[in-house]
């Protein structure tokens, strides 16, 4: 993914792995400071993520998550994400390939008036700003496959697509959508929620 926004002519592009929780915010915080400088933002993440009570939370590689209740302490709620990114000018993105099944809920002890799903809700609605995108690879209740080859369904769809010239983006994430239904057997169908402004927004133009 680094190496497709590159191509796409994305300036400032920098690839985090295996972080922790401490070392995630710190990457958010110092990504924030680029943000506010640029017009478009875009931040793609692949691992794990729980939802507890609709609210969406990425998975560091330290959470132990032995209860619900440890949430809140040890992942990254996605509405901090877009915090962290609202200073873009034009485009806010966010590429969220974590609806794979949640490790931890078998195990995790439940509030009783709390829901643990096995991925990750449609999304939390914390409002969005104008001109913000968030795409998740899997709707809410589905697992994301990982696929058969180096990349997920997913990746292998928005790489294909994120390179065709003179595509919307709003068109260009609904043939993402398209193809994954196609390669997963209609097992798995992104789903993306946004409020975007009224101009066309295109990631590559010829």
């Amino acid at each position: 993914m680094a190496a497709l926004f590159r191509e796409l002519g994305f300036q400032h592009v920098v690839v985090q792995e295996d972080l922790d929780q401490a070392a995630m915010l710190r990457a958010l915080r110092d990504f924030e400071r680029e943000a506010e400088r640029a017009d478009w933002a875009v931040v793609y993440f692949a691992g794990h993520g729980v939802e507890i009570n609709g609210t969406n939370h990425l998975i560091p590689v330290d959470a132990h998550l032995r209860s619900d209740r440890d949430v809140p302490d040890e992942a990254v709620p996605l509405n901090r994400v877009l915090a962290r990114i609202e200073g873009a000018r034009r485009l806010r993105l966010v590429l969220v390939d974590a609806c794979r099944d949640n490790p931890f809920r078998l195990r995790m002890q439940r509030v009783a008036t709390r829901s643990i799903s096995r991925g990750l809700a449609p999304s939390d609605d914390a409002q969005l700003v104008a001109g913000t995108m968030v795409a998740f690879a899997a709707r809410a209740g589905q697992l994301a496959e990982d696929g058969t080859g180096e990349n997920s369904a997913f990746v292998h769809a928005l790489t294909r697509r994120m390179r065709e010239p003179n595509v919307e983006i709003s068109l260009m994430f609904r043939r993402v959508r398209d193809d994954v239904l196609t390669a997963t057997a209609r097992r798995q169908e992104p789903f993306i929620y946004a409020s975007l402004p009224g101009e066309e927004i295109f990631l590559r133009r010829q």
